[in-house]
């Protein structure tokens, strides 16, 4: 038998048991699923009319306050940028250091002088292969990463801007179960479920009691 068409197929069979092993082995992950039941009176259902609306009118408030907070991001990400490049500019001076030394190890490691001492400044007389005597030194340094300032406005957007909290999902439910709605929410296994249990049992949200005004005093 060829001997590198058997090496092939035992990798490709190691392979193929590991991926198994590990998909075996993989995390259930989980989602809570929502589900609504209406209130059977006509009331309740007109009530629920007007939690629709008010969480309409909380999702177009929070997407204005988004869009203002995006459109004046620029200068804080101009700002964030120029730091990142002040950042980039001094790792990449260190990178070109850390290079040199690199390749003069490498040249004192396979070129002239093998096996001869060498005196390198800073260090003093030293033997070849190696003059550091570091098995890392074998690695070449990696370079910066540059910034870029799309990058640096998206971070500051998610931070300041995607950050803000927009409870429109929670109050509508609050609304909902006030007006004598039941919100069910289960969590559900959505991947790598195996043996782990698809649902759980669902939790019905409870409304807040809701103060009566107090008619004024004549």
């Amino acid at each position: 038998m060829n001997i590198p068409s058997l090496a092939r197929r035992l990798r490709n069979a190691s392979l193929l048991f590991a991926t198994a092993w590990l998909a075996g082995c993989a995390t259930p992950q989980y989602a809570t699923h929502t589900a609504y039941v209406p209130p059977i009176t006509q009331a309740g259902q007109q009530c629920i009319a007007q939690c629709s609306t008010a969480m309409s009118a909380c999702q177009t408030h929070c997407a204005a306050t988004r869009n203002a907070c995006v459109a004046n991001i620029e200068p804080a990400a101009q700002q964030a940028f120029e730091s990142a490049l002040q950042r980039y500019e001094g790792a990449r001076q260190q990178y070109e250091i850390d290079l040199q030394q690199y390749t003069m190890n490498q040249n004192l490691r396979f070129g002239f002088g093998y096996g001869q001492p060498v005196f390198v400044p800073g260090y003093g007389w030293v033997f070849s292969p190696g003059y550091m005597g570091r098995r890392w030194d074998d690695i070449p340094p990696n370079p910066p990463r540059a910034p870029s300032l799309a990058e640096e406005r998206a971070r500051m957007i998610h931070e300041r801007c995607d950050s803000v909290s927009c409870p429109c999902q929670a109050n509508y439910e609050q609304c909902y179960s006030g007006c004598g709605g039941q919100v069910q929410k289960s969590v559900v296994c959505i991947a790598n479920c195996g043996n782990a249990p698809t649902a759980a049992q669902p939790q019905t949200a409870v409304p807040l009691p809701v103060s009566t005004p107090v008619p004024a005093q004549p």
